[in-house]
């Protein structure tokens, strides 16, 4: 199974929590909320493997205030 999108949950700078998720099925705002309740989250970072030769990585820190 070949994951696309990786979640990170972080509290005070520690990491608490990740989770992965096939490419067709892209974690959106409703589920950032969720896992931030879920798991008391005070950071959320997305990791996208992207498409290229390198599969380089693409992170994108997610703003929680705004979910």
């Amino acid at each position: 199974m070949i994951y696309k999108y990786h979640v990170v949950l972080l509290k005070e700078q520690v990491i608490i929590n990740d989770k992965y998720y096939q490419a067709d099925n892209k974690p959106d705002n409703e589920e950032f909320k969720k896992l931030v309740n879920q798991y008391d989250a005070d950071e959320v970072v997305l990791n996208t493997i992207c498409d290229d030769e390198l599969e380089s990585i693409d992170k994108e820190h997610i703003d929680i205030n705004s979910l």
